[in-house]
């Protein structure tokens, strides 16, 4: 009898030690009696770098690679990384990301974990060891992840086994953000919490008017807002969790640095950046670098422009399609290759109290055909510019990948102070053949007095 009173007792406790953990109180306190461990699990274990984690996917050719649960002649496998991602302001959810150092990491990954909240036990900083038996390495949404194997899926380590594959240490690093700047974005950052400095938050959205973080009619699972780089006039996508605790606060209006995590969208078409909370942006500059012309088409026309059609049947429209969404794009494709012409020339942009401007747009080729060229001139009167303008050609970066609709390419700055004292019209010239027809799509241009 005084067994069975003693396990109802448990049952109870048990009971509101559930109920409790389920009410929704973003107040979490570290549990006590979690500090950590200060050794190595295991001294006979095999020690395996994020960097080697990842690279047994690229050695698997790409597929998901699996590590042997331990046993006979099969040793415990061990990486061990410092956590960078906090889901205290749900914009995280079920996963932890960590890379392996707590400055200038070279390589993170991102973890799968059936439990939440999890920065009550591994929090910003915390060091972990993570046991790789029984997990997988595979890829998610184009980012490299560890979880259960489910499948052809990366499912969530089982909540009942997270405590025993991801084994809290007692070292909380500082952890330093890697600076960076958008053309340095590629594989390797991926998962890495870096920091970009002179950003700012495209006009339209901050200008005039007030934009939420993720708090739009038109956000559904997370709010994309573009980024702009003062320095280099690139472009990023923030998001944020429409679950987020902060996704009805306005985006900041100022300039400064942004600290997060470097990943891809959902559809693995472009680069993103997390944060945990707002705290990891520091817009302390009022003084924007907003440009003196600008177009992201997200008004769903090509007003800011004329369109000019010299040769063929096809001319440039404005697509829903772009980086993130919508552009100006260009194809000499209807039943097969078509011979074309077409120029896309921006009304004119007043340059006459400015001394140096430059030039920037991203864009993107899909399939084989002449490059795009880029001109701009002071002396247009809006005919032929085959014959009214002198037209001064400039040496964008261009997209080469004629395989993706996701390969955007940023043109660098391309100076065209030459025009400062009068208008400035930029030019988009496109060209096919009855051989080759590429598509080309054009977005974000601008330009910008420095």
């Amino acid at each position: 009898m005084k067994k069975f009173s003693f396990n109802k007792i448990a049952v109870l406790l048990l009971t509101l030690v559930v109920i409790t953990s389920c009410v929704e109180d973003d107040n979490f306190e570290i549990p006590k009696g979690i500090s950590g461990t200060t050794e190595y699990p295991n001294q006979d274990a095999q020690f395996n770098s994020i960097s080697a984690v990842l690279g047994n996917f690229g050695s698997n050719n790409d597929e998901p690679f699996t590590y042997e649960e331990e046993g006979p002649g099969v040793s415990e496998k061990y990486t061990e990384g410092y956590v960078v991602s906090s889901d205290e302001g749900g914009n995280f959810y079920k996963e932890l990301i960590i890379q392996d150092s707590p400055e200038n990491p070279t390589a993170a990954i991102v973890i799968q974990a059936d439990k939440n909240p999890l920065f009550t036990q591994y929090e910003f900083g915390r060091k972990v060891f993570v046991k790789l038996n029984g997990l997988t390495v595979g890829e998610s949404n184009g980012v490299l992840q560890l979880g259960r194997l489910d499948g052809e899926m990366i499912d969530r380590i089982p909540n009942t086994q997270v405590q025993s594959h991801i084994i809290r240490t007692d070292e909380v690093a500082t952890i330093i953000a890697k600076e960076v700047s958008i053309s340095d974005f590629n594989d390797a950052l991926e998962s890495q919490y870096i920091k970009l400095n002179d950003m700012q938050f495209n006009s339209n959205l901050v200008v005039g008017n007030a934009t939420t973080f993720a708090s739009e009619s038109n956000d559904s699972f997370d709010g994309e807002r573009v980024l702009e780089s003062c320095a280099t006039g690139g472009s990023v996508i923030l998001s944020t969790s429409t679950f987020s605790d902060f996704k009805s606060l306005n985006l900041p209006a100022n300039r400064g640095s942004i600290e997060g995590i470097l990943t891809r969208d959902f559809f693995d078409d472009f680069y993103t950046i997390y944060i945990n909370t707002p705290e990891g942006i520091n817009f302390d500059n009022e003084l924007r670098c907003d440009p003196l012309f600008e177009d992201d088409f997200s008004a769903g026309n090509l007003n800011k422009w004329t369109t000019y059609n010299v040769a063929g049947n096809q001319e440039w429209y404005y697509n829903t399609f772009g980086n993130p969404s919508d552009s100006a794009t260009m194809s000499g494709f209807s039943g097969g290759a078509q011979t074309n012409e077409d120029w896309l020339i921006s009304l004119p942009i007043d340059l006459s109290d400015i001394p140096t401007a430059y030039l920037t747009f991203q864009t993107v080729k899909r399939y084989s055909g002449n490059d795009l060229e880029v001109f701009y001139a002071t002396d247009y009167n809006g005919g032929d510019p085959t014959t009214d303008g002198t037209w001064i050609a400039l040496s964008p970066a261009l997209d080469t990948n004629t395989g993706s609709w996701s390969s955007w390419t940023d043109s660098g700055q391309l100076d065209v102070s030459a025009a400062a004292g009068g208008n400035l019209f930029i030019a988009f010239k496109y060209t096919s053949t009855s051989s080759s027809a590429s598509t080309w799509e054009v977005d974000n241009v601008k330009v910008s007095a420095e």
